[in-house]
């Protein structure tokens, strides 16, 4: 798993073949990073090379995600402009994704679109937030 800030404000995650267990940890890791800098920001997920990845059986940790992410929520949608998922298959509604994270999401097959589209939010907002 690779996690990427070199060019904040867009910050990327790689999964690479880890467990769903495993990088949603490491999805949780890279929010609680980015908002520590207490800046917007924008993520590219990419989690193209875990669509054949399985878990063997029921993750205890899935309850403890959920309530992480309803933790960090408001910070997620004051700092975060934007998560874009980079996957094969089909995505959930981004109205859920939305109530969920607390911010835009967006799921993808393309990493350069992902990429395109977090900037795209990123100045958009920040065209709001200009007085």
């Amino acid at each position: 798993m690779k996690n990427r800030f070199d060019d904040w404000p867009v910050v990327t995650l790689v999964a690479e073949g880890e467990t769903p267990g495993e990088i949603r940890d490491a999805v949780l890791d890279l929010l609680h990073s980015a908002l520590q800098r207490r800046q917007p920001f924008a993520a590219v997920l990419d989690l193209t090379a875990t669509a054949d990845v399985r878990e063997t059986g029921p993750d205890p940790r899935t309850a403890a995600h959920a309530k992480a992410v309803k933790e960090i929520r408001p910070d997620l949608a004051s700092r975060c402009r934007g998560l874009a998922f980079v996957a094969r298959g089909r995505a959930p509604a981004p109205e859920a994704g939305r109530r969920f994270w607390g911010c835009p999401v967006i799921q993808t097959t393309d990493v350069g679109q992902a990429g395109s589209w977090a900037r795209d939010s990123l100045a958009a907002a920040g065209r709001e937030e200009d007085p």
